[in-house]
């Protein structure tokens, strides 16, 4: 069924995407900038919308600094009307730009099929088709969304029909508790790996618990990056589920099981005649059955140190930084239950109620804390999708130039205070400053990337492709040194369109958007990484953009990826450290790497430029920053131009368990982290 929902979402996206098109009356537009800030605000007395409000009644702060209004309009949702009479867009693209308007609802209902019973699927059919043809208005856009879709396929439409027809024919999209003949392929291996033996007939039972917990949080972040980029106003998520359990580490998963001999031999390990290492892939299933052990294995370890309490905050983050309330729904209304009573033996009464409340505490806090609503015990379902249209029926568009030009990347607080009395507001609660790779991607049409991290902390995009890494050395404010590293994943370089070999094409950007340098290296047959030292006779000190485009020889798409850059005013003694790997992908070489990314069987070294004397120390940092009793061995050498030296740090990673590090090398006063990221 889940297939078959999926299949009818693809289906009305080409519909949404032939429909016929009219022309759109003329309306005003926003200004834009690169410091130009668009904020939506909500006015109300004693709960009924304000909408006589003068700008001169208004004062909004950010920071803390008051900032100078630049445009000030009050919208008003026109009632829904005939589906004859709304325009609709005529491809994905065309969706998308009508969904950026600034005076158009944004709705994505989210059907968290893995977390929903088959009742509440059907409790919600007649409810969501009467939101869909009663409660939208002419200008609204709506799309829906399921944990087996990517963001990237979401489409948006004002003619609800197509929509309305599959909430009323596919009403059995629920999945949770379901019998295992609706399971997937992979939670189909996870029972074949884990059969019912006692222990491993739980292990197989919360593995597919904790997947599907995970899937469901991979999408709805994937959500939050894609309605960030589409438009800066509100945007709403209506989440169907039945909530989460919200799994945290569990040792006990992570314990090894084989005292009941299902593991397999380890892998063979042989060298190519290329001298690297490989190892057999069929040596990692049983021979008898074909099963895959080594995927279950390796799951089995992965989801044992899921932290998805941790994932759920980061995901309120998220989601206030891109501006998106969520409104959720628990589709089953006042259940007694939380727990079918089969095929399965239930818990305990007293258990079952907590779960049940803890499930529909974690929707209500995560409403509340994205400034929406919780339409949870309660059997009136319709009634609160009323409520939430009728939230967003009446608002203020404000549009100002932040008084703050700096391109750090960091969450801006913004304030709006409204001077008559008793009046109340609601506004987005800030944005995400630019960083300087954001300033690229902008120029391109593109949206913004991940903020900063610590100096021990290390945020990775997982399902990247393609990733790079800079590191620069000024060691005078006339003569910087920019190095930069670009790796394809392990996966993407063996298709074939990679195995000959590509080209990157290397630009810098400044930060008011001209282009400083531009360059091409190339990329042997087989590597799937490059190297190479930047040519900087045009950079000074500031802050600029690097954007990489790999284009590969053989016959296949370009990736690309961009990272921010700072080339410091004052003279440093090190630079930036140059990240190395050695390990089974590598042979026995040290390969310089983007991914920041480690196993326990790979070691790490850093080479940080210098040209300073004296002799340098490394050690081991915890995630804290905090030393730990890990060697870090150091060496040198120098530079194939003679003009300075390396400094080496190399350390073993076997003693690490899985998380975020730092190597820490110091010469004199001065100090270089390197961050990383042991995963298991």
């Amino acid at each position: 069924m889940r297939s078959r929902l999926a299949l009818c979402l693809c289906a009305s996206v080409a519909c949404l995407a032939t429909a016929a098109s009219a022309q759109q009356p003329a309306q005003p537009t926003f200004r834009g900038g690169v410091n130009y800030v668009r904020v939506d605000m909500f006015a109300t007395l004693d709960g009924e919308p304000v909408e006589d409000l003068r700008q001169d009644e208004l004062e909004l702060l950010e920071d803390g600094t008051r900032q100078q209004l630049d445009t000030f309009e009050h919208v008003k949702i026109r009632p829904a009307g005939a589906q004859d009479t709304r325009v609709e867009p005529n491809s994905i693209a065309e969706s998308r730009q009508m969904a950026a308007e600034a005076r158009a609802r944004v709705f994505v209902i989210f059907l968290d099929t893995h977390h929903t019973q088959i009742e509440g699927s059907a409790n919600m059919r007649l409810p969501l088709v009467r939101f869909l043809d009663r409660l939208l208005g002419q200008d609204d856009m709506v799309a829906l969304m399921t944990p087996e879709m990517s963001a990237n396929d979401l489409t948006f439409g004002r003619k609800t029909t197509v929509i309305s027809n599959i909430m009323q024919n596919e009403w059995t999209w629920g999945r949770r508790a379901q019998l295992s003949t609706d399971n997937d392929p992979v939670e189909s291996l996870y029972e074949t790996c884990f059969p019912s033996l006692g222990d491993s007939e739980r292990i197989a039972a919360e593995m597919k618990e904790r997947r599907r917990e995970r899937l469901t949080l991979d999408a709805l972040e994937d959500l939050m990056i894609t309605l960030r980029g589409i438009r800066e106003e509100r945007k709403a998520v209506i989440t169907v589920s039945e909530g989460w359990r919200l799994f945290t580490e569990n040792q006990g998963l992570a314990r090894s099981t084989t005292r009941r001999g299902i593991l397999p031999a380890p892998p063979r390990v042989g060298v190519d005649p290329g001298g690297r290492i490989t190892r057999d892939p069929e040596q990692g299933r049983t021979r008898s059955t074909g099963v895959d052990m080594q995927q279950c294995e390796s799951d089995r370890l992965a989801f044992s140190l899921m932290n998805s309490e941790l994932r759920v905050r980061e995901l309120v983050d998220s989601a206030n930084r891109a501006n998106v309330s969520f409104y959720t729904v628990y589709p089953r209304g006042l259940a007694p239950f939380d727990s079918p009573i089969g095929p399965e033996k239930p818990p305990s009464p007293a258990q079952d109620r907590a779960n049940l409340n803890a499930r529909i505490d974690n929707l209500r806090e995560l409403a509340t804390n994205t400034d929406g609503l919780a339409i949870v015990n309660t059997n009136d379902i319709e009634g609160g999708l009323r409520r939430v249209v009728a939230d967003l029926s009446s608002y203020y568009l404000l549009g100002y130039y932040s008084s703050n030009t700096r391109l750090d990347g960091r969450f801006r607080t913004i304030t709006v205070r409204v001077k008559r009395p008793g009046v109340q507001v609601r506004a987005r609660r800030g944005y995400r400053g630019l960083t300087a790779d954001e300033l690229l991607t902008t120029r391109d049409g593109g949206g913004g990337g991940a903020a900063a991290a610590s100096p021990v902390s290390v945020a990775v995009n997982p399902r990247a492709t393609f990733r790079i890494r800079t590191s620069v050395w000024t060691p005078d404010p006339a003569n910087a040194s920019v190095w930069v590293a670009g790796e394809l994943d392990y996966a993407t370089r063996r298709d074939l369109a990679w195995t000959t070999g590509a080209d990157a094409d290397i630009v810098v950007v400044a930060a008011n958007g001209t282009e400083v340098v531009s360059t091409t290296a190339e990329v042997a047959a087989g590597e799937g990484a490059f190297s190479l030292r930047v040519p900087t006779d045009s950079l000074t000190s500031g802050e600029y953009a690097v954007r990489v485009r790999l284009r590969p020889k053989g016959s296949g798409l370009p990736v690309t990826d961009t990272t921010r850059l700072i080339v410091p005013t004052a003279a440093g003694a090190l630079g930036e450290p140059v990240m190395l790997r050695r390990g089974p992908s590598t042979g026995p070489r040290h390969l310089v790497t983007a991914d920041p990314r480690f196993t326990r069987s790979d070691r790490i070294r850093f080479e940080v430029p210098t040209s300073a004397q004296g002799t340098a120390t490394g050690r081991m940092l915890d995630r804290l920053g905090k030393p730990m009793q890990v060697p870090v061995q150091v060496s040198e050498r120098a530079d194939a131009s003679g003009a300075f030296r390396w400094i080496v740090a190399d350390a073993a990673l076997a003693p690490l368990a899985p998380g975020d590090y730092g190597v820490e090398v110091s010469l004199g006063n001065a100090k270089q982290v390197g961050s990383f990221k042991v995963v298991p």
